[in-house]
């Protein structure tokens, strides 16, 4: 389906949010984004007139109260990249609307109970011949094409172990959210459990690079888990994560107990709005503390023995995640994807995402990767000599 004579190339939803804002950033350093179109529910005024000043159109619009609109919207562009959250509420909505209209579809989507009902829809986007890349961040994202990379150089890995940290000061209102969402277990094949009470908490203690350093993490839903192993040849993969420092954990850990949606409650938007409010309050007035910044590890092997991706650095979390979105669009506007269908960054070419990603990157970064002996760290590897050996066309 040509959709070349629509009106936008890219249009952007909930762009006015901080991780939108990072990704159009980096879209207007890699290329012309004299035809995109950012779209918010309500614009603060100097978002919009950042925005504008990038060379973008802006409009407002509220994707969950105006399903027609949206429709309408979607029909002028060659792409929409969907980065309004929370996505169990907004993913199928608007992926919906993009089948529904021939354009094909970017988001974040960082909530692993919505990923199984947007592969669902993978038969209607091969039909309506619509790409859909979802989960299209840094965790998942980036971490989905590293562990791409890494699979197709060791040929296939039993388990792939993810673990990261987020310093307190990136948690915004709607990252709280998501975090508290993270703490409802979703199985591979869909079932949710309740939020688990603190001595059932799955622990690990993991040391990140830099000024990270050790940190404890613990289990946590997200999409990983279910992705790697429905596209790649890997039986397990896990999920462990944090808030640093530790004492940010807890309280985050506490109200997101206190809110848990499994445990429904007739007032339970209003109390999860309170408690997002006392988070902030916790988050402002917090005795000040040295930033630890962010943390990634992933370790792909087979019974201790494989590759190990780490990093640590003072990225702020709307940097790290808005600019692989941006080398994400990238791809689709180059064609570099599956034909159609529904799928997450593991079927990606990761030579051609990196290469992407210098396009629209500050540079930097920090990213290690080292040999795994025996569940231990040995000697290093240049990331671009795994580049080199790994696939050439998309999975």
């Amino acid at each position: 389906m040509s959709t070349s004579d629509r009106t936008w190339d890219v249009i952007v939803i909930g762009a006015g949010g901080s991780q939108a804002q990072a990704m159009l950033a980096a879209s207007a350093r890699g290329g012309d984004v004299s035809r995109w179109l950012a779209v918010d529910r309500a614009w603060r005024p100097e978002t919009k007139a950042t925005t504008e000043a990038l060379g973008m159109t802006t409009t407002a619009l509220d994707v969950l109260t105006s399903p027609q609109e949206l429709r309408e919207l979607l029909g002028s562009g060659r792409l929409v990249a969907n980065l309004a959250g929370p996505y169990y509420r907004t993913g199928t909505v608007v992926l919906d609307a993009a089948i529904e209209t021939g354009t094909d579809y970017l988001d974040i989507c960082d909530d692993a109970d919505v990923i199984l009902p947007m592969f669902e829809r993978t038969e209607a986007a091969e039909k309506a011949e619509v790409r859909a890349l979802i989960g299209m961040g840094s965790s998942p994202g980036t971490t989905n094409v590293l562990i791409r990379a890494a699979v197709d150089y060791l040929g296939s890995a039993e388990d792939v172990d993810i673990s990261w940290t987020v310093d307190v000061n990136d948690m915004t209102d709607a990252a709280a959210r998501h975090f508290w969402h993270c703490f409802n277990i979703v199985d591979p094949d869909g079932t949710i459990h309740p939020a688990p009470s603190w001595e059932q908490l799955e622990r690990k203690t993991v040391t990140f690079p830099g000024t990270v350093g050790t940190q404890e993490v613990i289990r946590l839903a997200h999409p990983e888990p279910i992705t790697a192993p429905r596209f790649l040849p890997v039986t397990r993969c896990s999920n462990f994560g944090a808030i640093t420092p530790i004492e940010s954990l807890v309280v985050a850990w506490s109200l997101a107990f206190s809110v848990d949606a499994q445990r429904p409650r007739p007032d339970l938007a209003e109390v999860t709005d309170h408690a997002i409010d006392v988070f902030r309050t916790y988050r402002e007035t917090r005795p000040a503390t040295p930033r630890i910044g962010s943390g990634m590890q992933i370790d792909i092997h087979t019974d201790g023995n494989g590759l190990r991706f780490s990093a640590g650095a003072d990225t702020e979390m709307a940097e790290a995640t808005g600019v692989p979105a941006a080398a994400g669009i990238v791809l689709l506007l180059d064609g570099q994807t599956p034909n159609a269908g529904v799928f997450s960054p593991e079927t990606l070419v990761p030579a051609d995402f990196f290469t992407a990603l210098r396009k629209v990157s500050r540079g930097g970064g920090g990213l290690e990767l080292h040999r795994l002996v025996n569940g231990e760290q040995t000697e290093r590897i240049r990331i671009r000599d795994l580049l080199s050996q790994t696939a050439a066309t998309p999975a």
